[in-house]
This record gives structure tokens, C-alpha cells and sequence, in this order.
């Protein structure tokens, strides 16, 4: 959908006003298409209707933030307790999966790849999602992997703790899984995400700080 990646990529801002009218010049279709895709980014929450103003690109706050990591969160945890119930689904494919994703975040690290480092993060988050074969739980958390991917393109994300993120939140969570050591892996999966909020709520406080700035 060419109106969401340029919602999450940042290229609608947040706060655009998204005209049915000129989107349809845009991207040389219908007004119903476009109708119908604003009409499911609004459900999705990357499009909100203002009185007098419309359908606008919606912002970027802390309750945003606090809501989007809460939620995947606790999929994460119902995945997570799903594979605890059924071991067998974290067949040798999987834990490869797992493993070279592992491998991959402390190469990136030690690359200094921040870009690399990040997409490889959600995908192995989505891996273990996957795993559990929750559909409704892994498309839930999938729709919110593209919110996470917009707050760090739009907040201009900066990590300078990359290697110890590898070691302690993706290696050390593989390892868990593998070893069938599931509570474990539930807790450095919510300490994961509690670390994840809290970085980018600091993160907002500085932009608005720097806003304020500029005034």
C-alpha cells in the first residue's frame, strides 16, 4: 500500500493532510481505492480524521509509543507461552532461523550497521511470533512492527549500545528458546520492550526539547 510506506518511511510527516483528491493524481487510481486504504490505515492507527481537516497522518506521542510496545509486548508473551504449551513447534528450522539471526545482530553491531542492526531486531522478534502459529497474534504483531519502524524513521533513533542489545536481548533470548528455558525468555522478552519504550519516550522528550529550541 504506496499511502502506508510513505506514512511509516516518513514521507507523509505526521500531521500531512491526506486529500482523497490529490492522492488519487498521485498514485493514478480511483478515489474508492484510496478511500478504502485511508479509511484501514485509520483502524490501523497511522491516520486520524479531524474536524474540518480531515484525514491527517497521525502523530507521534508517548501514549502512541507506550500503547504500541505494550501490545507487542503481549503477543510477544502469548507466542512466547504458546511455544512453552507446544516445544515441538521450535523444530532445528526455526532455532537455525533464531540462531543466524542472532549471529547477524552481533555482526551488525561490531559494523556499526544501526539500519541493519534494527531491521534484523524485528525480524527476529517476528521469527519467534511466527513460531508459535498464532495467525490472528502473528498479524497483530506484524501490523505493529511497521508503527516501530515509523517511530524510528520519523525520531531519527541514534543506538549506542548496540553489542550488549545483541548479547542480552537477542542472543540470550535464542539461547533461551533453544534450551526450552521459556520463562526466562518470557522475561528478557518484557524487559526487551520495557527498555524499547523507554528509549524512545527519552527520545521524544529530546525532540521536543529541541523543538522548543528553535522557537
Amino acid at each position: 500500500m504506496q499511502i502506508r510506506d510513505a506514512i511509516v518511511s516518513g514521507r507523509f510527516a505526521p500531521g500531512t493532510r491526506l486529500i482523497e483528491a490529490r492522492l488519487t493524481d498521485q498514485l493514478n487510481v480511483s478515489r474508492h481505492p484510496v478511500r478504502e486504504a485511508l479509511k484501514r490505515l485509520s483502524r490501523e492507527g497511522f491516520v486520524e480524521v479531524r474536524p474540518n481537516r480531515g484525514a491527517v497522518v497521525a502523530e507521534i506521542n508517548p501514549e502512541n509509543i507506550l500503547e504500541v510496545y505494550a501490545l507487542r509486548s503481549a503477543l510477544g508473551t502469548i507466542a512466547l507461552r504458546a511455544l512453552a504449551a507446544n516445544p515441538e513447534l521450535l523444530t532445528g528450522t526455526v532455532l537455525r532461523d533464531m540462531e543466524r539471526l542472532a549471529r547477524n545482530a552481533l555482526r551488525f553491531a561490531k559494523e556499526s550497521d544501526q539500519n541493519a542492526s534494527i531491521n534484523n531486531h524485528l525480524e527476529f522478534q517476528e521469527a519467534i511470533v511466527k513460531a508459535s502459529h498464532l495467525e490472528k497474534t502473528a498479524r497483530y504483531f506484524e501490523e505493529l512492527t511497521a508503527e516501530v519502524v515509523r517511530f524510528n524513521n520519523l525520531l531519527n533513533m541514534s543506538y549506542t549500545d548496540r553489542e550488549k542489545d545483541a548479547v542480552e536481548r537477542i542472543d540470550a533470548l535464542a539461547k533461551a528458546l533453544k534450551q526450552h528455558e521459556f520463562d526466562h525468555a518470557e522475561q528478557i522478552w518484557k524487559q526487551s520492550f520495557t527498555l524499547a519504550a523507554e528509549r524512545f519516550l527519552a527520545r521524544v522528550t529530546d525532540s521536543e526539547r529541541e523543538a522548543a529550541k528553535r522557537i
